[in-house]
């Protein structure tokens, strides 16, 4: 068996920037192979003269390639990256295990996903021993270009469910946007949050907003103005879990927002920015929770909250049934992976 560290997985994914989302799915896959030593592909320039200084390229040619990072199948730069993480490694064991496809019915400012990029992914996915995805909408768009895939859902899901208890009338609120978003128009869609949010405050109910990215304090701020609030901006990403679990629902742009809110059953009102949110919300069999941006207003999003708070216990219920069957998915991927680098009892 191979000593506690002496296996090295080369992590490609965009963990320690900020944004929790992201972290999220670090700690969770390296929570499936703790005995393993996590070493990061270098990707920008800066990295790469630093990983021949440091003779971190020698030591990735005994890595096994682990994709993380979300959604990076379908982009140009992540392509460039997967492949040097191959050419490192000598390709001698490679994972895409509930990474996302970019939508090339979605071109984002910085997505790189034009000019047929995902076609380019074909010849490189071949090479990999498993690859699975986080929804149904990534897995289509895998077909289309001739790979067939099984939906595992996102890694992050196999983050710890928190013990916290549910407060009624709390209601989470985490507002952000990344690089673009559906309509173009983040202040419009803030707008309509924010009249929510002064209606359903009227009405009697808490709020607390949660940052996944410190980008989305300005944006929550806005949503927030005019109520008493406090905006949170967890330590982690088992913190933010714990914050979603204590709302009875969450309004959330951010995927990794509903996704950690998932793991407590915590009904989310989704705000639909890119396609991503929509490929996790049909994993989970949640198409209810869904306003795109470029189609969201103030009272769609009150009835939905109303609707969503009057059948909760539904909601809840379908949700931890689903979320667990996509958690076994996951770790029975993950379970593989550790066989095959002979750490399953390590």
């Amino acid at each position: 068996m191979a000593g506690a560290r002496d296996t090295l997985i080369g992590y490609l994914g965009w963990h320690g920037r900020g944004n929790l989302g992201d972290d999220a799915i670090y700690d969770a896959v390296h929570g499936q192979i703790p005995a393993a030593r996590f070493v990061d592909i270098p990707r920008f320039p800066i990295e790469v003269i630093a990983s021949y200084a440091t003779g971190l390229d020698r030591n990735l040619r005994r890595s096994t390639l682990v994709v993380g990072g979300g959604t990076v199948v379908g982009r140009r730069p992540w392509r460039k990256w997967t492949s040097r993480g191959m050419a490192l490694n000598r390709n001698s064991g490679n994972y895409a295990i509930g990474v996302g496809v970019e939508d090339p019915g979605f071109v984002g400012r910085k997505s790189g996903s034009d000019k047929g990029e995902l076609r380019h992914w074909l010849p490189i996915l071949s090479e990999f021993s498993v690859v699975s995805v986080r929804g149904p909408r990534s897995a289509e768009l895998l077909s289309d270009i001739g790979l067939s895939v099984e939906v595992s859902g996102d890694p992050a899901l196999l983050l710890p469910r928190p013990r916290v208890t549910a407060e009624d009338g709390l209601i989470g609120v985490n507002v952000g946007f990344g690089d673009d978003l559906w309509g173009h128009d983040p202040a419009r869609v803030v707008e309509e949050v924010s009249k929510a949010v002064s209606r359903l405050s009227a009405d009697g109910y808490r709020f607390v907003g949660i940052l996944m990215n410190r980008d989305d304090r300005r944006w929550t701020e806005r949503a927030l103005a005019g109520v008493p609030a406090e905006i949170v901006h967890p330590a982690d990403a088992n913190a933010a879990a714990s914050e979603f679990a204590r709302c009875s629902v969450v309004i959330a742009s951010r995927l990794h927002a509903g996704i950690l809110a998932a793991l407590s059953e915590t009904p989310t009102i989704t705000l639909e920015y890119q396609p991503k949110c929509r490929d996790f919300a049909l994993s989970i069999d949640d198409e209810r929770s869904l306003i795109r941006t470029d189609n969201v207003s103030s009272a769609t999003v009150v009835d939905r909250v109303g609707e969503t708070l009057a059948d909760s216990s539904a909601i809840r219920a379908k949700t931890r049934g689903i979320v667990g069957r996509l958690r076994e998915r996951l770790a029975a991927d993950y379970a593989m992976l550790a066989r095959e680098l002979d750490l399953a009892s390590a």
